[in-house]
């Protein structure tokens, strides 16, 4: 299977996605399936706990500005306190200026503003792969990067 630009993926990853909105889903899964990452898909921030403490960390996550029960920073700090967080990037329609600072003064990865831009999530989960990759992984994890982060959500 080659990717968006013509090359054949060198890893296959867990990307989790938290957003309430189906439509922000399925555009994401359906890019998602272009490449080798493993999409999956979450409406909260306790499906995610729940989906993270079942299944391991994921190397991407990809979560809505504002949730039902919470918003992406809590998430975030969760995520970051473990052995081998995963890369973090926020989605948002208000995906100005200020929004974009914050997730990287906290340590965020990147912003993805939407409507979603096919080649604009395909860079930024691609670059955050990449770099969660080098930091974390072995050879072990490259082969079989999902849910290779460790650690669970309390």
């Amino acid at each position: 299977m080659l990717d968006q630009a013509g090359v054949a993926p060198r890893f296959s990853i867990a990307v989790l996605g938290v957003s309430p909105i189906p439509a922000d889903q399925r555009v994401l899964r359906s890019i998602c399936a272009s490449s080798k990452w493993n999409w999956n898909g979450v409406a909260t921030l306790e499906r995610a706990r729940l989906w993270m403490t079942r299944r391991g960390l994921p190397a991407v996550i990809i979560c809505e500005r504002d949730l039902p029960d919470g918003n992406w920073k809590l998430l975030f700090q969760e995520t970051q306190a473990l052995a081998h967080p995963p890369k973090f990037v926020v989605s948002s329609r208000l995906a100005d200026e200020y929004l974009w600072v914050e997730v990287l003064n906290l340590g965020g990865h990147d912003v993805l503003a939407i409507p979603f831009s096919d080649r604009e999530v395909f860079h930024v989960v691609r670059s955050a792969a990449e770099s969660w990759l080098g930091r974390w992984g072995t050879n072990l994890q490259r082969q079989k990067a999902y849910g290779a982060g460790g650690g669970a959500i309390h």
